[in-house]
């Protein structure tokens, strides 16, 4: 068992399962623009850092693509996609252990503000949190950039006894940068080689494996 004090959470591919509604929101998109590309094999790659990044330079959208396929996505997303999620086998019951024994609990995430909030009330996962950072009405922040603001409004300090936990490079890049602990999951997202490359102090491979570390 670890015994870290303040742990700030990833939300997509680290507490929620996402995909199918992030995948759906994709197909809307791509359909509404008349795109033959497989989704399928893209979708991953696009969960993780800003939406907006992902278009650009993985879908090679130009300005005006992009404008208009963010302009679609949020569409879909803000009145079904946030909803065709679920948690993550165990999560609920590790935020509440983890409440219970007096840790503070946070999320940084990438996605917009709006979405976060309704996501983490819809899962009820709000009250369990004492802060949680998103990418506000959606502009460019880096993973580390929302952990420093967390942590500066929160007066946290640079510790071991504070990590990061997340599914992508861009958790465990932001939680070096703050100089705090790191926890990779391998159940979301992210590539797992890649993750384990950039050598997080912990790795896990499954939601469950996260509440045995923590607990």
């Amino acid at each position: 068992m670890t015994n870290f004090s303040h742990l700030i959470f990833d939300l997509d591919g680290t507490l929620v399962n996402s995909k199918l509604g992030l995948h759906n929101a994709l197909n809307y998109v791509l359909d509404a623009m008349s795109l033959d590309l497989d989704s399928e094999a893209v979708i991953d790659q696009l969960i993780g850092p800003p939406i907006q990044d992902g278009l650009k330079h993985i879908l090679k959208f130009d300005e005006k693509q992009s404008q208009l396929a963010m302009r679609l996505f949020r569409e879909y997303y803000s009145e079904r996609g946030m909803y065709e999620a679920e948690l993550y086998p165990g999560i609920l019951e590790l935020l509440q252990e983890l409440d219970g024994q007096g840790r503070k609990l946070y999320v940084a995430t990438s996605k917009k503000d709006e979405f976060m909030k309704r996501v983490l009330h819809h899962f009820e996962l709000d009250r369990y949190l004492i802060d949680a950072e998103g990418a506000g009405s959606g502009e460019k922040h880096t993973k580390a950039e929302l952990i420093t603001r967390v942590m500066d409004r929160n007066q946290i300090f640079s510790s071991p006894e504070v990590v990061m936990v997340g599914d992508t490079k861009f958790d465990i890049v932001g939680g070096k940068a703050n100089e705090i602990s790191t926890i990779a999951v391998g159940y979301g997202f992210g590539n797992n080689e890649e993750l384990k490359g950039l050598n997080p102090d912990y790795f896990v491979e499954e939601a469950e494996d996260l509440y045995e570390l923590l607990i």
